[in-house]
């Protein structure tokens, strides 16, 4: 969601009945200035809001489409305060698997331990054992190799959660209509300047929008490689996930609004005003997944 567009945007997710209050709107507008005075990005999006029994997480989105070969560079932050954003931590895959299993509820507490590794309390590492938050140390062998002593493994947080489930939800859900984007003769990717929306027919047809990630199946891969790509606009995965049935496309009245949900992630709207370059997606939900859906349809 455009940083610039947020309150006229807002009108998309209303219809999934979300929106954000004038004092949430006032503060991340703020929040979100500071974090483009702070960072550097061809692009600052609002991705969404993550509802937590204490308080919210309100994720931003930074992408950097120069000199990235085929598809930009995302950065993530959050913030429960809304006043200043803080990066997402690193997605650690041993801890996958477990992540998978929760259904719990955030609390909206970044520094809540959720696997507790290092004691009952989160107790600091006995004074014989390296600091995990201290840069690691490299040794010398007898043979005067070097060997690097590793870190003791940090306390699962549920800030660590949190960017699990905000990266699934980008991977699985993020989208945008064909033709909004194009490949430069450097295979870099740009908004397309001559793209002017979707016409009423195409724009409600599911088959107009794509994945907006780096492709996935071997017959996109193989598109995007080819140096007639810049030619082709469809070079990212369509909206063809299993399990078939998790999307579904609905508009307005007027028949111009376009809004696409994920049955999978609830909460979940990608969205496009027929005719115009008015496109996007947001989040705003439990941040937990529908994992029943196959058995649901």
């Amino acid at each position: 969601m455009e940083i610039y567009r947020i309150p006229e945007d807002l009108r998309f997710v209303n219809q999934i009945g979300q929106t954000l209050s004038a004092e949430e709107k006032i503060k991340l507008e703020i929040a979100l200035i500071k974090l483009g005075e702070t960072q550097t990005f061809d692009q600052l999006l609002f991705w969404g809001r993550i509802e937590g029994t204490v308080a919210n997480y309100y994720i931003a989105i930074g992408l950097n489409f120069k000199n990235n070969f085929e598809f930009p560079h995302k950065t993530f932050f959050y913030t429960a305060n809304l006043k200043e954003f803080q990066n997402l931590p690193p997605l650690n895959p041993e801890y996958k698997e477990q992540v998978e299993t929760f259904r719990q509820l955030f609390s909206g507490q970044p520094e809540k331990i959720l696997i507790n590794i290092t004691g009952e309390d989160g107790d600091q590492p006995p004074a014989d054992q390296p600091n995990p938050d201290e840069p690691q140390q490299v040794v010398k062998n007898d043979d005067d190799s070097d060997v690097e002593i590793k870190p003791p493994p940090k306390n699962f947080l549920e800030v660590d959660r949190l960017a699990y489930v905000v990266n699934a939800i980008e991977f699985e859900c993020a989208l945008l209509p064909v033709g909004a984007v194009r490949l430069t003769p450097t295979h870099e990717l740009r908004y397309n300047d001559s793209f002017e929306g979707l016409n009423l027919q195409e724009a409600s047809k599911i088959s107009n929008y794509q994945h907006f990630r780096a492709p996935q199946s071997p017959n996109k891969k193989t598109l995007i490689a080819q140096d007639d790509a810049l030619f082709h606009y469809d070079f990212f995965d369509q909206l063809d996930d299993h399990p078939v049935g998790q999307w579904s496309l609905q508009t307005d009245s007027s028949k111009y609004q376009v809004t696409i949900r994920n049955l999978q992630w609830p909460g979940f709207l990608g969205y496009h005003r027929a005719g115009t370059r008015i496109f996007g997606y947001a989040y705003f939900g439990d941040g937990i997944k529908n994992v029943d859906l196959a058995f649901q349809l």
